[in-house]
């Protein structure tokens, strides 16, 4: 219905000269921006956990069929799928999917340790891994691995070229590495043994977390505005 109602234009994408029919996505605008500045057309909802659009639809509509609007009027969710608040399963599959590197964390200095793309070793299991990334103010490198099974409760990492080493606490999803560092008041801070990590998957929670208030249209105006959109689109 969304896709359907969006008119194409003929595009030369790739300047060979060969027209291609696109999506007009730009069109849009016409509703949403008279929609989003009038909050006599719209209600601001809470997304329940595991709540797709489409279930969000029939909850307020009785009808599946709208849960496009949503996309209309909160333009914070570009992607359906990295920006529609998730469910707490659904938030871990897609953290552990999107950091895809293991994370050594370490409290030991990192400042001029470790070689970008060297093999290290871990000295309990002996799994084998390339270092991607160093995180020197966060405390932890990130590791692609190659063979073997790290420690996820910690153990020290060996660099084979540079041989250095370093002592993890964790070696595990980077799913799992702080983000940043709080201190006890909660306020961004450079990390110490005081403070406490703020992880990706705490981040990412609260960017759910934030998205799970969405504007949508009443009840009582679904059927003008959807009607309204669809000739503007067409």
């Amino acid at each position: 219905m969304y896709f359907s109602s969006i008119e194409s234009v003929l595009v030369d994408v790739d300047g060979s000269g060969n027209l291609d029919a696109i999506k007009n996505l730009t069109s849009r605008a016409k509703v949403s921006e008279a929609l989003l500045s009038s909050s006599v057309y719209y209600q601001t909802v809470t997304v329940a956990d595991g709540e797709r659009p489409d279930i969000l639809s029939k909850r307020l509509y009785n009808d599946e069929r709208y849960h496009w609007t949503f996309l209309l009027l909160n333009p914070q969710i570009k992607n359906i799928w990295d920006d529609w608040p998730m469910s707490s399963s659904q938030l871990i599959d897609y953290c552990t999917n999107k950091y895809q590197y293991l994370a050594a964390d370490t409290d030991d200095d990192l400042n001029n340790k470790f070689i970008l793309g060297e093999t290290v070793q871990g000295g309990i299991s002996g799994a084998l891994g390339t270092v991607k990334e160093i995180h020197v103010n966060l405390g932890y490198i990130t590791i692609e691995k190659t063979s073997g099974t790290f420690s996820v409760t910690g153990e020290t990492i060996n660099g084979l070229n540079s041989q250095d080493s370093a002592a993890c606490n964790f070696v595990k999803s980077q799913a799992y590495a702080p983000h940043h560092h709080r201190n006890t008041s909660g306020v961004r801070v450079n990390r110490s043994n005081v403070t406490v990590p703020y992880t990706m998957i705490d981040y990412e929670s609260a960017v759910t977390e934030q998205n799970r208030q969405v504007k949508v249209i009443k009840a009582e105006h679904i059927n003008t505005i959807s009607a309204a959109f669809i000739q503007a689109m067409s």
